[in-house]
């Protein structure tokens, strides 16, 4: 019988290592890329406005209702989305902080989205009783996973 390979050189074992770290340090920088991509989410800009509606509201009353056009994100859960109210005097200090939306103070009324998300078109009433007058008000959202925050404002 005819031997096909008669010599059994390989390569030398420098030159392999050599070669095991290079394609290690590739697949590294691969990976690396391709998961960077998923870890952003927090550097996204919130991005939206609440419009206060004259014609639902009641400030001298303590009621004001705002309506919400929101871009980014677009459809948010209501349980991520944080509010703050500001009251007139300066703006500093904080009258209630909510994460989670349902009753109280502060309330989402679902016009466009179901009733756990919210969504462009959904309103937001602040209510203080009739005792607590809201002009000059100010609310501010913002969203987890997301940065910056946006407001909107009763008129004085």
């Amino acid at each position: 019988m005819k031997q096909i390979w008669k010599k059994k050189d390989g390569v030398s074992p420098v030159i392999a290592t050599i070669l095991m770290v290079a394609i290690t340090v590739v697949l590294a920088a691969v990976l690396y890329v391709m998961v960077s991509g998923y870890m952003t989410g927090g550097n996204t800009p919130t991005s939206g406005t609440l419009t206060y509606l004259a014609g639902s509201s009641n400030p001298s009353n303590g009621t004001a209702v705002f309506s919400l056009a929101l871009t980014t994100p677009d459809n948010p859960l209501e349980t991520d989305v944080s509010m703050t109210v500001l009251d007139d005097i300066g703006g500093t200090a904080v009258v209630k902080t909510t994460a989670v939306l349902s009753g109280g103070d502060l309330a989402w009324t679902h016009i466009v989205s179901d009733g756990t998300h919210v969504q462009g078109g959904d309103r937001l009433t602040l209510s203080l009783g009739a005792g607590t007058p809201v002009e000059g008000y100010e609310v501010v959202v913002s969203i987890s996973g997301f940065s910056g925050s946006f407001s909107g404002r009763v008129p004085a």
